[in-house]
């Protein structure tokens, strides 16, 4: 059985290697037989999701060529042949997961069978992969040879024949050298009083026939000589791994009638005939079993999937379950708890550790709050299952939000750091990205977690709550350590799902002293639109140091929002030239001139001076020049600052381009002593009056004293 199995799936690989493909639809009339009548040897027919009607016209004819037919990926694809699918000698015919509707042959007087080989027909093969027939109401074999009909062998597997049907395959007094039938399903099937032939019937007493990990229900031959599996007259015949079983109990049928050969662990059920085995005493019974209800799920409305603790569990050869083994429900571990309702959840399923074949693992999104254990279920229910660990009020509980590798030894052997010895929890690394809040718990103020993806540089940042202010999220970079003086080159991207307001970026340092990287203004991303960052900021050192760390506040962003966060460089680059800054307005005709250039100031770092003479009426900003561009200060247009009375006269303009909040009134970047000037005083060479940092000042001899009289130092 093995032999052959093997070699109609080398023959399947061969033959797709060099396969001509045809794609067909069902909107076209008679699309499967035209497709089969223009193929040529080795061609593969691929069938798009769609019920085909094939009319009355002529046969579906596979005459001497070796043709597959198949249905695309994923699709459900339905035929309902009016005529007969027929073969004459030569090549191979394979059908892989197509349906056949049978109840539509057009002349059903005419045409007793779906697939039949043409008179005089020799050495034809048929291959079935993946099939479903139902609807058959033929006093005759879906499936028939005959003596001048011959077929050389029939190989089925994992095809499932249900619902009215009659015999499915008889080869009726034929040279048959093969048939293999193997994890199949037959159900529903009833064959009449008056057809001498079983639901599967071998006439051919020189054939051979294997029958292996076959379910059989409510399944009978109404002629009492014949049964499920009969007749059967070669003797090269094992039927094994198969279950068998009626609804109820009855004295007339069999289950298996062969002349001889081998029945091996099978198990049969109100088949009674023949001292209570459903088996002819011809023969060979072997590690058989009898009188014991498989336990199938719902077999009366179809589903034949079989209950834990069923006889049919670990009884076939080597320890395999018996039947069709997709109605066998694995023992399987899954994760369950508040985000399963407690029930087993498919997605939740954990897989074998590859590092550790004592462990099953499972990689998922947690939240704080989430209560979990295991489970052992069968896939239909764990109220019998055992749970890890056992009894009640002591599941594992998640204390931090983000993405998990959760471990599980059945054996409770997990030692110390694993919940009660059964399960540990190991959060995902995310390399260099962490959840900061200041003195703030990640896990009290916010849901909203990140994940990591290593390979792809990338973090992902998820927002769950409605919390306002900087507490929805805020994350951080850890770069490289920075230092005054020195220039950083700092780049990312950021996308999100949804509009994001009020994005802030900032180089920080570990004393929290800020350096907003888009000179104290946020960004909005909007959905699915990719923004660039790209620029040099200078190193920020505070009381502690600095290290370099890059923090994102999203402390706009709303509930269900998610942003990327990828390409991060922090490098250390050459500074640029600073730029020169000059005042500009309707002075200048808003152009640049030496008389109007700032200078930086001696005592405040990151401050510019300029002494100037303004005039009521003047409209001013400041710009910067540097190398590759201009900046202006405010950067709208229209936001010019204009001189009223108070800041008109000799006056020193401060600048700073980082801004400054308490200079408002100026653009946030500038700023106009509005002092006035001092009454004058009597002529003496020794007194002189100055400008220092918008303070009047004046110097007699070497002393310097303020309009008040008191001594500056």
């Amino acid at each position: 059985m093995k032999k052959l199995s093997y070699l109609f799936a080398a023959m399947l690989v061969a033959l797709a290697a060099n396969a001509n493909v045809i794609n067909i639809n069902s909107g076209t009339t008679d699309a499967l037989r035209k497709a089969v009548a223009s193929a040529g040897t080795g061609d593969v027919i691929v069938m798009a999701a769609g019920t085909y009607v094939e009319s009355n016209s002529d046969y579906i004819a596979f005459h001497g060529k070796d043709v597959t037919v198949k249905a695309e990926e994923g699709a459900e694809v339905i035929v309902q042949p009016q005529v007969p699918i027929r073969f004459k000698t030569g090549g191979v015919a394979r059908f892989i997961n197509i349906k056949f509707d049978c109840g539509h042959l057009s002349d059903k007087s005419s045409y007793e069978n779906i697939i039949v080989p043409a008179d005089d027909t020799s050495d034809k093969k048929v291959f079935l992969e993946g099939c479903e027939f139902f609807g058959w109401t033929q006093n005759a074999a879906i499936i028939r040879s005959t003596t001048s009909r011959r077929l050389d062998s029939v190989v089925i597997n994992n095809c499932y024949f249900h619902n009215a049907l009659k015999s499915c395959v008889f080869l009726e007094n034929a040279n048959a050298c093969a048939l293999v039938i193997t994890n199949s399903t037959f159900a529903d099937i009833a064959t009449t009083t008056g057809y001498s032939a079983g639901v599967i019937d071998v006439r051919a007493t020189g054939a051979s026939v294997r029958v292996d990990h076959c379910t059989f229900y409510n399944v009978q031959a109404m002629n009492t000589d014949y049964a499920a599996i009969g007749k059967i007259m070669t003797t090269d015949a094992v039927v094994s791994n198969c279950v068998f079983a009626m609804p109820e109990s009855t004295d007339n049928l069999r289950a298996i009638h062969m002349e001889g050969g081998a029945a091996n662990n099978c198990l049969v059920y109100n088949y009674v005939k023949d001292d209570g085995y459903g088996i002819r005493s011809a023969v060979t019974k072997t590690d058989c079993i009898t009188g014991q209800d498989p336990m199938f799920v719902d077999a009366a409305n179809g589903d034949l999937r079989v209950k834990g603790g069923s006889p049919l569990m670990g009884a076939g050869t080597e320890g395999s379950d018996l039947g069709d083994p997709r109605w066998i429900p694995k023992m399987e571990y899954y994760l369950v708890g508040n985000m399963t309702g407690w029930v087993a959840d498919a997605k939740y399923k954990l897989v074998k550790n590859p590092a550790n074949e004592n462990e099953y693992m499972i990689s998922l999104l947690m939240y704080a709050g989430d209560e979990l254990k295991v489970a052992k279920s069968d896939g239909l229910s764990i109220a019998d299952s055992d749970w890890y660990p056992t009894g009640m009020g002591n599941n594992f509980t998640v204390t931090v939000s983000g993405e998990y590798t959760i471990y599980f030894r059945p054996d409770g052997q997990g030692g110390d750091g694993w919940h009660e010895g059964y399960i540990l929890a190991q959060a995902v690394d995310l390399g260099p990205w962490s959840s900061w809040f200041g003195d703030a718990d990640w896990a009290q103020e916010t849901n909203s977690y990140l994940s990591y993806n290593e390979a792809a540089g990338k973090v992902t940042v998820y927002i769950r709550d409605n919390k306002d202010g900087q507490w929805k999220a805020q994350v951080k970079y850890q770069g490289i350590p920075a230092e005054d003086g020195k220039c950083y080159h700092v780049a990312l991207k950021l996308k999100a799902n949804h509009d994001v307001n009020g994005v802030t970026l900032k180089w920080q340092d570990d004393n929290n002293t800020p350096n907003v990287i888009y000179e104290n203004q946020s960004i909005n991303l909007g959905a699915g639109e990719e923004y660039i960052y790209d620029a040099v900021v200078a190193g920020v050192v505070g009381e502690k140091g600095s290290n370099g760390i890059l923090v994102l506040d999203f402390g706009y962003a709303k509930a269900g929002d998610v942003i990327e966060v990828y390409d991060v460089v922090i490098e250390e680059t050459d500074c640029p030239e600073p730029p020169t800054y000059y005042l500009v307005g309707s002075m200048t005709e808003w152009a640049v001139q030496d008389d109007y250039m700032f200078t930086e100031s001696e005592t405040v770092p990151g401050e510019f001076v300029l002494e100037t003479v303004l005039k009521e009426g003047m409209s001013i900003k400041v710009v910067g020049i540097s190398e590759e561009d201009e900046t202006w200060y405010p950067s709208t247009i229209g936001f010019e600052y204009i001189i009223d009375a108070a800041h008109a006269g000799q006056k020193i303009v401060y600048f700073r381009p980082a801004g400054n909040a308490e200079w408002a009134d100026f653009g946030g970047y500038f700023y106009i002593d509005a002092t006035q000037a001092v009454d004058q005083v009597e002529t003496d060479a020794d007194l002189s009056k100055f400008l220092q940092n918008g303070q009047v000042l004046i110097r007699r001899n070497d002393v310097t004293f303020n309009v008040l009289g008191e001594v500056v130092k």
